[in-house]
């Protein structure tokens, strides 16, 4: 596995795709090389929250109608790669607290789609989270969604991938470096315009800059909480809070400004929590036109894509990496890869793939 003789890949890109890939062709015996110019924890990925969550993506925020089965397919294939990597899934659940009025709103959308929850009253969400608002009486609990810690996973794919022969290099590789790879390559590079000479599938991705806060000085609650506008967890020994959503934008700098409606969103959360000095964390994802990732192979030849998560990178790496092996590998990749193929913005790709 990963031998001398092995077949070679080039993976370029190190946040949640780029390694979850990497490391799958790796355990198919391919010999990997994956190159990043930003560290891992540094992406988008290393600035995630971690949220394994097809049920309140489903209901809050879904790519598309029928989003659902997808979502899912990609959070069951955690437990064996966590298994795998030695890292630990939080299959607590999250919670909505919020006022009535939206509270129904989420229990008659997680109803339509068949999904289960259970109602818990105050003195139970006192117990999860000091602090909420008093007129928030009840809430809404998912065991479907689970989390995971980035940094944790990231350096653990980036382990596991050396530990079976494959490289991971701090580097920039442009399209001019990849014109005449040995091997297959996989980009995993969000929406870099850069490369879009070597795939043209990355033209189609647009930017999304999100900036998430945290602080260590506050107790962090025992499970996942979703209110309205901004949703709250324990991280990395700290308290986490997002998130803003920036279409169009690519810069990582701190932007009060942007994070107003979030902050406000947390301050009628969770009245009595500091309003200031909290350290923002800025990273920079790509969506495609349907808000699903391009998984699979590019119409340039010897080219694959893992790109384009939006906002559920970390749920549908798993899903994403197996598609993209099965690509590169010439398998099955399965029932969701017609759903995720780069090709289906292709015109009349529509009546295919439907």
């Amino acid at each position: 596995m990963g031998g001398s003789g092995a077949a070679s890949v080039i993976v370029v890109g190190a946040g949640v795709f780029g390694l979850a890939t990497g490391l799958a062709l790796a355990e198919a015996g391919l010999k990997v090389r994956l190159v990043a110019e930003t560290a891992s924890g540094l992406t988008a990925s290393g600035v995630a929250a971690g949220m394994l969550a097809p049920a309140f993506e489903s209901v809050l925020d879904p790519p598309s109608p029928d989003s659902l089965g997808l979502l899912a397919a990609g959070r069951d294939l955690w437990p064996d790669l966590a298994g795998r990597l030695g890292v630990a899934l939080d299959r607590s659940g999250a919670a909505a607290v919020g006022p009535d009025d939206w509270l129904g709103d989420l229990q008659a959308r997680f109803a339509h789609l068949g999904l289960e929850t259970r109602e818990a009253g105050r003195a139970e969400m006192e117990a999860w989270t000091p602090g909420l608002a008093p007129r928030f009486r009840r809430a809404l609990v998912t065991l479907e969604d689970w989390r995971i810690e980035p940094q944790e996973a990231l350096a653990a794919m980036a382990a596991r991938l050396r530990d079976l022969g494959g490289a991971v290099e701090a580097g920039a590789l442009a399209a001019r470096d990849l014109a005449d790879p040995p091997g297959p390559v996989v980009l995993a590079t969000g929406a870099d315009r850069r490369l879009a000479a070597l795939a043209p599938e990355l033209a189609l991705l647009s930017p999304i800059k999100g900036q998430i806060l945290w602080r260590a000085d506050q107790r962090p609650p025992s499970r996942v909480i979703r209110a309205p506008g901004a949703y709250l967890l324990g991280s990395g020994g700290g308290l986490l809070a997002g998130a803003t959503m920036e279409a169009g934008r690519t810069d990582l700098r701190s932007d009060p400004q942007a994070q107003a409606g979030l902050r406000a969103a947390l301050s009628d959360a969770f009245p009595e929590m500091p309003t200031g000095d909290w350290v923002t964390r800025v990273g920079v994802r790509a969506a495609s036109p349907d808000g699903l990732p391009l998984a699979g192979a590019s119409r340039r030849p010897g080219v694959f894509l893992a790109a384009g998560a939006r906002r559920n990178g970390w749920l549908l790496a798993p899903l994403v990496a197996k598609i993209v092996t099965a690509a590169v590998t010439g398998e099955d990749g399965g029932r969701w890869a017609p759903r995720l193929d780069p090709s289906r913005f292709a015109p009349g790709a529509g009546e295919v793939l439907a």
